[in-house]
């Protein structure tokens, strides 16, 4: 190994690059397969998608998956055990070296990464929840509550400061995890725990943040659904769903990318919740602002009903982009549905009995779910979805989402000549130029009258007075109309900053390496696995082989692109 090592160091630029050619001609090769791919005929499309691997370690029912990135995978059981497997080239995941971890008494029956991968929180039907050091396994504390019910569920805030967690005691506790000194301290339990939160007399069986942390929902075995105020000491909701699924709610998560936020009506957020009655229900949260109907009171409104799994929904997640939405259910599947379009994408078998829990990878591209059969499934989402068109839809999807709902960031994806008056209003509105919006619904402005307007049709036709607010709108029109350089510049060619350095393509799933350069993980990991120690960019010696996630910068392309 040495010798190798060695002979990579000693690599003149003439080999370095040639290599850094072979990995992009190799990324650029799977590229082109996946869109062959998409061009299958039909007998192709409808075979059933295989998982590219599978985990048989637990002894036990599997209770719960959760990615980290999409370097990490953890997993509990009803064995007592968590496990932490490493991903490996070719979609492959090995157990670390530290796992399992050992620690509770009975079931474990959830685990969440905190959002920065540093932590897993771990709760147990021994009533306690313990926190994980991630990198070493080491245990950083252990919260037990005084009631010593078990726990079903815990969940971290986005921002990591916060855990909440729920049990068979029929309350929602609130914990202040973010300074790990006071975590260590043996009266931690105390100092952390903010306030404890009463339900309607039934488990808490699920929670969940709001994607700002600002608001905590919880769903119990009575069908309840309740919204807190996570920032402040409240322990009364603000918002409260009864019979939100008549046998009891078991599952619930916000969408991180859809929702309205500091708009004229407040803000907005898409759950997704799964119950016993096998019904995958979305819901759209308003909080602050003046509510549409008159009332200045949050409220959760029903928005559609997605039907398709013969049993009960045990787990729903959305993808990191929101675009996708996965639900387990007792009838042995996984399910795949475009929570826009409220349609279903596909379905995932497998698993010979209930299936518990999903969880995507960060970037989307792996789906992870665990069941009562001891095992662990991992698919890979695109070959699941990359068919669309050739999927039924449910008669049940015929209804589009309303049009308050959803937010700027999917009218963004529909190009400026396409959008209706409708998207013309919403878009001043969200630019802080609302006060002009009756003027446009007046003159009928869609998308393709807005790209023709011109400053003295802005002051004199519309009213639009203010200099500023007419230079606002005319910038629109100048990056997004059809011959403008700023249009081609913005659909053709992202910032180079949004593109990977040794692909050459625009990141998916962008890692910090040890030089201080981003690239994409499976480029970087390719490099990697070919033996080379030395930067790409640099050919210098990479000082450690540790990658980051730059979710910062995931973040912005996802936003802005």
């Amino acid at each position: 190994m040495e010798k190798k090592n060695v002979a990579m160091e000693g690599l003149d630029e003439e080999d370095h690059f040639r290599d850094l050619e072979l990995i992009r001609e190799r990324c650029s090769a799977l590229n082109r397969s996946k869109s062959i791919g998409k061009g299958n005929n039909l007998e192709e499309a409808t075979k059933k998608p295989a998982p590219v691997c599978t985990l048989k370690d637990h002894t036990n029912d599997v209770t719960c998956v959760d990615f980290a990135g999409r370097s990490l995978l953890a997993t509990g059981s009803s064995d007592k055990s968590v496990r932490i497997y490493k991903w490996q080239v070719g979609d492959k995941f090995l157990e670390v070296k530290y796992s399992p971890l050992i620690g509770h008494t009975y079931a474990v029956n959830s685990i969440n990464f905190s959002p920065f991968g540093t932590k897993l929180a771990s709760a147990s039907t021994d009533g306690s929840t313990i926190i994980w050091d991630v990198k070493t396994g080491d245990r950083l504390c252990s919260l037990q509550q005084d009631s010593d019910a078990a726990l079903r569920v815990c969940a971290f805030s986005t921002n990591s400061a916060l855990l909440a967690t729920g049990g068979d005691d029929d309350m929602a506790s609130l914990w202040d995890v973010s300074t790990l000194s006071l975590l260590r301290n043996k009266h931690a339990p105390e100092q952390c725990l903010l306030r404890r939160m009463s339900g309607d007399e039934s488990t808490v069986t699920t929670v969940g943040f709001t994607p700002d942390s600002s608001y905590l929902a919880t769903g119990s075995s009575g069908g309840e659904l309740r919204i807190w105020d996570a920032r402040f000491g409240h322990s009364v909701p603000i918002a409260i769903k009864s019979k939100a699924h008549d046998l009891g709610v078991s599952t619930l998560h916000f969408s991180p990318a859809i929702g309205k936020e500091d708009s004229v009506l407040g803000k907005q957020y898409l759950m997704a919740t799964g119950g016993q009655d096998n019904e995958l229900r979305l819901w759209v949260v308003e909080v602050g602002g003046q509510i549409v109907g008159g009332s200045n009171s949050p409220i959760i409104a029903p928005h559609h009903t997605l039907y398709g799994h013969a049993a009960s929904i045990m787990c729903v997640r959305f993808s990191t982009s929101g675009h996708i939405l996965a639900s387990a259910s007792g009838d042995k599947t996984v399910r795949l549905w475009d929570p826009i379009k409220l349609i279903p994408l596909g379905v995932l078998e497998g698993h010979k009995r209930y299936v518990t829990s999903c969880a995507f990878s960060d970037d989307g591209a792996l789906l992870a779910a665990g069941s009562g059969d001891r095992v662990i499934h991992i698919w890979k989402v695109e070959g699941v979805t990359n068919n669309i068109n050739k999927v039924s839809v449910s008669s049940h999807a015929g209804k589009r989402l309303s049009a308050k709902f959803p937010s700027q960031r999917y009218r963004e994806n529909i190009k400026v000549i396409d959008w209706n008056c409708d998207d013309v209003c919403g878009w001043l509105t969200e630019q802080g130029l609302a006060e002009y919006s009756h003027n446009f619904r007046s003159q009928a402005i869609d998308g393709r009258e807005l790209l023709t307007m011109t400053d003295d049709i802005l002051e004199n036709k519309l009213g639009v007075d203010a200099l500023g607010h007419r230079n606002k709108i005319l910038r629109l029109i100048q990056k997004s109309g059809p011959g403008s350089p700023a249009s081609k510049t913005s659909v053709n060619a992202p910032p180079k900053e949004y593109l990977c350095p040794i692909t050459k393509e625009l990141f998916t799933d962008p890692v910090l390496c040890a030089d201080g350069f981003t690239y994409e993980r499976v480029a970087l990991e390719a490099w990697l696995a070919d033996g080379k120690r030395t930067s790409p960019m640099t050919n210098e010696k990479l000082t450690h082989l540790t990658l980051t996630p730059n979710r910062t910068l995931r973040t912005l392309i996802q936003r802005k692109v």
